[in-house]
């Protein structure tokens, strides 16, 4: 497995060149059984379609449990425009029906990459990665 370095700049990630004690560690390459039903991603009122998004369960640059989401290129897209008509608002994070957290936008998104972290346990995270990941037999759209 490749080890994955990032660092953490506000909500968005950014590749760093070294490991440092602030890099995120990829716990579990996720990819969807055939029977757990895949879940939509939602935030604010925007719907992100399932070939948009890629998530992992991960730990932050403080070692806590967090959700790692990368989209794709109209996904990023989409995530920039609506941090920017939201900005200083409440954008609720959802998964299906289910509020993940509720954060304020306090600056525009760009790259598509946003960290998840807050009161979770990785089982919790690593099984909104797999809902919201491809079936197991599909690639994923979003370039590695």
């Amino acid at each position: 497995m490749k080890r994955l370095c990032l660092t953490l700049f506000a909500v968005s990630l950014l590749a760093a060149c070294e490991p440092a004690d602030d890099t995120l560690r990829l716990t579990m390459p996720a990819c969807r059984p055939p029977d757990i039903a895949q879940g939509i991603l939602f935030i604010g009122d925007t719907r992100f379609a399932p070939y948009q998004v890629q998530a992992s369960a991960v730990t932050d640059s403080a070692g806590r449990p967090a959700l790692s989401i990368r989209m794709d290129e109209s996904g990023a897209s989409k995530l920039e425009a609506l941090t920017v008509a939201n900005m200083g608002e409440v954008l609720p994070l959802r998964v299906d029906e289910e509020t993940i957290m509720s954060p304020r936008v306090l600056e525009r998104i760009t790259g598509g990459e946003i960290l998840v972290s807050g009161d979770f346990e990785m089982d919790e995270l690593k099984a909104l990665a797999v809902r919201l990941s491809p079936p197991c037999d599909q690639e994923s759209p979003i370039a590695n």
